[in-house]
């Protein structure tokens, strides 16, 4: 599966991965590559420079990008989904938000605090897991607002100058995604800055009627998807590799090569049932205007199952590797750490039975 990354792409970015996670951060050189094929701009409308990509499409792009490097593939994915809110900020907000070559929106959703202020309202507060805020060139938040004895829930936009930005990532896999915390104080927004996912889109491109919690889930699933595949290529070739140095242990070669055969068929029959899934769900969208409660809930769940495929598969597989496996600097345990940090969203983590 090749949509976008060439061979020499993939070996080049895979040279660098070790060096890129002990740096915890993103390099320029990848950053550059995102910017010029556009893949922070996926939902973004073609005459805001974006690709306006359908969500098929994109989920495959997901996939891909994070079967050559999970910090890539991460931050492609949260990346591009800031182009979610293009449809629900009003026209000319929306077109300045997105206007920069490289615009990618940091963001995070646990509420802030308000003042009402004249033309707007002042926001306090801190937020949480904003992947790519170094390079982020707008942040997103919700804060609360009162209205009386009620209050609502409103996402509001900062500048980068607005916002600061608190170096906390310390997982133990996704390590240069550099999802770090941000803080305000008494940060002015005006009005147009706002905007509320909850409500009808401004823009009545399709994707915007798709709905957000299974946008986020499908978007999640495809990363772990890409995760799953990377980690699989990986056992299959230490398997090679150190076919002559397990022979010493009677049956270990053949043991531990039909384990990972049976993992892989499990993995690919359950990524074969998430993309009909999705690829269902888009259909009904495009066909009826909108997506049964059925079929959101159907998303949802193959969202969650792939993923644990995905991670029990991974693992099954890691104790059967050798100590090699257990080193950071190997790629297999890199892949396996990133695994157990995305599958740990919890978008992707099933709280009862599937």
């Amino acid at each position: 599966m090749k949509i976008i990354f060439t061979k020499e792409t993939v070996i080049r970015f895979r040279k660098q991965s070790h060096q890129v996670e002990e740096s915890r951060k993103i390099p320029l050189s990848w950053l550059e590559l995102i910017y010029k094929e556009k893949l922070f701009k996926l939902f973004v409308p073609k005459e805001s420079g974006g690709l306006m990509m359908p969500l098929p499409n994109a989920l495959r792009v997901f996939d891909e990008a994070a079967s050559i490097d999970g910090n890539f593939g991460w931050a492609i994915t949260i990346g591009s989904g800031g182009g979610y809110f293009y449809g629900y900020m009003q026209p000319d907000t929306a077109k300045k938000v997105f206007a920069n070559r490289k615009a990618v929106i940091a963001g995070s959703g646990k509420p802030g605090i308000t003042k009402e202020a004249k033309g707007g309202y002042s926001v306090t507060g801190t937020w949480a897991f904003c992947s790519g805020a170094p390079y982020a060139t707008a942040f997103t938040a919700n804060a609360v607002i009162k209205k009386g004895a009620s209050s609502i829930i409103r996402a509001f936009i900062f500048q980068p100058e607005q916002v600061k930005i608190h170096k906390d990532w310390n997982a133990i896999g996704m390590r240069a995604t550099e999802s770090h915390s941000i803080s305000a104080d008494n940060a002015f927004v005006p009005n147009e800055m706002l905007f509320d996912i909850s409500s009808k889109p401004v823009h009545e491109h399709p994707f915007y009627q798709y709905p957000f919690l299974q946008f986020a889930e499908l978007s999640f699933g495809a990363l772990s998807i890409g995760l799953g595949r990377h980690f699989i290529e990986e056992a299959k070739n230490m398997i090679v590799q150190n076919k002559s140095s397990w022979a010493s242990v009677p049956g270990r070669y053949g043991f531990v090569k039909k384990c990972v055969s049976q993992h892989e068929k499990e993995f690919m029959a359950a990524t074969k049932t998430f993309y009909n899934v999705a690829d269902k769900s888009w259909e009904e969208l495009a066909k009826k205007g909108k997506i049964s409660q059925s079929t959101q809930n159907e998303v949802s769940k193959m969202s969650k199952k792939v993923s644990r495929v995905v991670l029990h598969g991974a693992d099954d597989i890691i104790q059967y590797m050798g100590m090699g496996a257990v080193m950071e600097s190997s790629a297999i345990n890199r892949i396996w750490r990133d695994i157990h940090t995305a599958c740990q969203h919890v978008l992707l983590v099933p709280f009862g039975s599937m």
